[in-house]
């Protein structure tokens, strides 16, 4: 059925019909899922318009120093930097005056204006998770039409196997894989393979980091999904995944998962360490308004109800050590 506005009585009128006793408004429950964001983005409330942060890496390793020989100088060196432009977003609605007072009001059922906020949550939650649909590329454009950017400081995505380096150094890789395959399907072998590739990622100076993915991101209702369950099950009970032997069947499991609905891809999987989590790395929001249903106004000419909210925010990520990402198809970069 096409939206029609404004909403009239002649749209809705079950609400003045006494002879239907009850209507439900049907809420969406995208407020309580809100906080899913904060599960794997590092949720912060600002007061600019533009936030810019950057970094500093330390010295490189210390250095050997002979018999009357003189220290080895080194320096500081500048990181890269990223910029977060808070983003105005919202939605409204209109309603005749005879709805709202001999339906609505009258039905007591006026909830239906807070409806606006679960819009607003809604596309909090799927520009969210955008950042993951589209994390193997630098922008993309949403469903407004807006060119939306998504890459982090070094001007890559969030996975590359071309990572550059602060010092120039040797390119970082941060897709799942095992030295032969990338993009790896979820499965024992794959998170045999995620650890090996954390344990390749080096600090800006060359260093290693000691990185320990232990958080799973998939799509809910995913074959990832399943095949988690299935292989940490098997794990508990020390078997290895797909078999009946339990020789040789190493917990290399990853003990925590997050399910998004608004992913799109079954295929695709995404690691991170949750003990990075933070300012400094991986994925970052940055609210300067959360969603408000502002006070109702009403037209003077033709006392139309209007009622609206909004919300300002912007999202991405400055580093991308600490996240670790595969489409699930062997595809290679």
């Amino acid at each position: 059925m096409a939206v029609i506005v404004p909403a009239t009585v002649q749209q809705f009128g079950d609400t003045t019909n006494e002879s239907i006793q009850n209507i439900f408004v049907m809420r969406r429950n995208a407020k309580e899922q809100m906080s899913e964001i904060g599960k794997y983005y590092n949720v912060v409330t600002t007061s600019s318009y533009i936030e810019k942060d950057s970094s500093i890496l330390g010295t490189s390793k210390a250095k050997f120093i002979g018999e009357n020989a003189s220290v080895i100088y080194d320096a500081p060196l500048q990181g890269n930097d990223k910029s977060y432009t808070q983003k105005k977003y919202g939605d409204a609605l209109k309603i005749s005056d005879q709805l709202w007072r001999f339906g609505l009001e009258f039905r007591k059922i006026t909830s239906v204006t807070e409806s606006i906020v679960d819009s607003m949550y809604e596309k909090a939650q799927d520009d969210a998770a955008d950042n993951l649909n589209n994390s193997y590329a630098t922008s993309y454009t949403d469903d407004d039409g807006q060119t939306v950017t998504t890459s982090g400081g070094n001007s890559v995505a969030l996975f590359s196997n071309a990572q550059t380096r602060e010092d120039g150094g040797t390119n970082g890789n941060n897709i799942v894989y095992d030295a032969t395959t990338y993009n790896m399907d979820f499965a024992y072998d794959a998170l045999k393979a995620l650890r090996r590739t954390a344990a390749a990622v080096l600090t800006g100076r060359g260093q290693k980091t000691n990185i320990k993915p232990d958080t799973l991101v998939c799509k809910y209702g995913s074959s990832v999904q399943s095949a988690y369950e299935e292989l940490m099950g098997a794990l508990s009970r020390n078997m290895i995944p797909g078999g009946n032997e339990n020789d040789g069947a190493a917990k290399v499991g990853l003990p925590k998962l997050i399910t998004l609905d608004y992913l799109d891809n079954d295929a695709y999987w995404f690691a991170f360490d949750s003990s990075m989590k933070n300012d400094k790395y991986g994925l970052q929001w940055k609210w300067n308004k959360q969603p408000t249903l502002d006070a109702p106004e009403y037209d003077y000419d033709t006392d139309l109800y209007k009622r609206k909210a909004i919300m300002f925010y912007d999202r991405g990520f400055n580093s991308w050590r600490g996240w670790f990402g595969s489409k699930g198809d062997g595809s290679t970069p």
